[in-house]
């Protein structure tokens, strides 16, 4: 079996950690029952995340909007942990 060493900052790791942190507490709070939403506009992500980084996350072909199935919603929506993961990287 061979393994594999991988060096990463100490600020590095503490980014990537809360990064996990924020996504296993989404999927915690859903399994426990809360209502969370796993998919919010893309206005939304702008608020929480900058304008210019989802447009570029958007326009490189790394983050998807994901069309709504319901009946009369025209709204673009993102999902949650994508988003949450790409905006950590970028």
């Amino acid at each position: 079996m061979q393994i594999n060493v991988v060096q990463i900052t100490e600020d590095e790791l503490q980014r990537l950690l809360t990064s996990a942190a924020k996504i296993g507490a989404h999927i915690a709070m859903k399994d426990a029952g809360v209502p969370v939403k796993d998919l919010y506009t893309r206005t939304e992500m702008q608020r929480r995340h900058g304008a210019g980084r989802i447009n570029r996350l958007i326009k490189a072909g790394r983050l998807t909007p994901h069309q709504l199935p319901a009946i009369g919603n025209e709204t673009k929506r993102i999902m949650y942990s994508e988003t949450e993961y790409l905006s950590q990287i970028i």
